[in-house]
């Protein structure tokens, strides 16, 4: 099986669809029983099959499984008997053989048997420095598609930099390849800096989609910048980026409000498109462990933003500022300030929060969170010394009058 220049092998959506019938919600859906049934069997997928019986306790279809495993054999024999008639005396139909079969292996879900192939031909001295670099980037589609295995992935990653980074090293595609696969890796460790570089990096020209379509690595991209950019630096990153902005302005409109939410101050529209990025990443393997950690550190940063102006701000105006009650928001800053994450207090008198902008936490170069309160303080401080310097000189025309 070729991977065609451009388009993301159908069988990979298998896995969000079986990871999602692994959610109590969506345990007994028939649409998505009936949905990963059907790739199974459309693509042959015999030893997938065993896997997700385990896995979801299906009840095992012996006959249709044979009938699957007879065609997976035949067309490894298949594979094993091509021969390209055109080849020149240089090429090497051995080598294009395996790497066929290797791919086909990935494509069945035999996750066993193309870890096997892999990791043969990556012990052999007389394989190309290239198609090593092929066959770590299919090892780590390999572990990322069962399960996310997340040392699995790392071994892959490292071996990667290691072959591309080291020595030779590989083309200018095996380095921007690199950053894909790195960038899914970031998130999978909750990396969303490293995670947001990289993505932003590759987007211009991005090419692994043997590994993920463009429009996963959009989402990917928006999801890990909105975290760990500051606010002054998202614009520039997200709408003034060509390819970047031209995708949410076509095809990602739902990110782009998201974005757009957030950075406008539109609080409660912001609260709504929050959950359903937090529904989204529930049902993404690569995300569903970080969902909590950045729903709750995106909120944070909403109620950061909406302090900054204020010296004192009433929880009647924040409640009806997100579009949630007064005690939903009380609880919500409490609890932030009471682990230092915010540098406010709650005045239960006045029914305010009031700001402590002196707070050392908030002037550690450390804390993500105070990346933007540094920001508008750098301004606070330019304007008053503006109007300072104003006092000041027309204080001295006075004392020389």
């Amino acid at each position: 099986m070729d991977i065609a220049e451009g388009v993301t092998p159908a069988y990979l959506k298998l896995a969000q669809i079986k990871f999602c019938l692994t959610l109590p919600q969506f345990k007994e859906d028939p649409d998505l029983i009936s949905s990963l049934l059907a790739g199974i069997v459309q693509n042959n997928m015999a030893p997938y099959y065993k896997e997700v019986c385990t896995d979801l306790s299906w009840i095992f279809d012996q006959t249709l499984y044979d009938k699957m495993a007879a065609n997976n054999a035949k067309r490894m024999a298949e594979l094993e008997q091509e021969k390209n008639p055109t080849m020149v005396d240089d090429d090497d139909p051995v080598s294009g053989i395996w790497q066929a079969k290797l791919l086909y292996l990935c494509s069945i879900g035999d996750r066993e048997e193309a870890t096997k192939l892999a990791e043969s031909k990556l012990e052999e001295k007389n394989v190309p420095k290239s198609q090593q670099i092929d066959t770590v980037f299919a090892l780590f589609r390999v572990a990322y598609f069962h399960g996310c295995d997340i040392p699995a992935m790392k071994k892959a990653i490292d071996k990667a930099t290691e072959l591309i980074e080291g020595g030779s090293g590989g083309d200018w595609s095996a380095r921007n390849k690199l950053k894909a696969y790195d960038g899914i890796w970031s998130l999978a460790i909750r990396d969303f800096n490293r995670a947001a570089k990289l993505f932003v990096d590759v987007v211009p020209t991005f090419e692994s989609y043997e590994l993920a379509d463009f429009s996963t690595i959009i989402k990917y991209t928006v999801y890990s910048s909105m975290i760990a950019f500051p606010r002054y630096e998202l614009k520039k990153t997200l709408m003034h980026h060509g390819v970047m902005a031209q995708a949410l302005n076509s095809d990602s409109k739902e990110l782009k409000d998201y974005f757009v939410s957030l950075y406008e101050g539109q609080y409660s529209k912001f609260l709504v498109y929050l959950a359903r990025i937090e529904m989204n990443m529930k049902q993404d393997p690569l995300l569903h462990p970080h969902y909590k950690y950045y729903v709750q550190e995106m909120r944070l940063l909403a109620y950061k933003q909406i302090l900054q102006a204020y010296r004192s701000l009433s929880l009647d105006y924040m409640a009806e500022s997100f579009g949630v009650t007064k005690g939903f928001v009380e609880k919500e800053v409490a609890r932030f300030a009471a682990a230092g994450r915010l540098t406010c207090k709650i005045d239960h008198v006045a029914g305010a929060v009031v700001t402590s902008s002196t707070s050392k936490n908030s002037l550690q170069l450390g804390a993500p969170e105070s990346r933007l309160e540094r920001g508008i303080l750098y301004q606070t401080t330019v304007k008053k010394g503006d109007i300072l310097l104003n006092r000041l000189k027309k204080l001295a025309r006075v004392m020389d009058f």
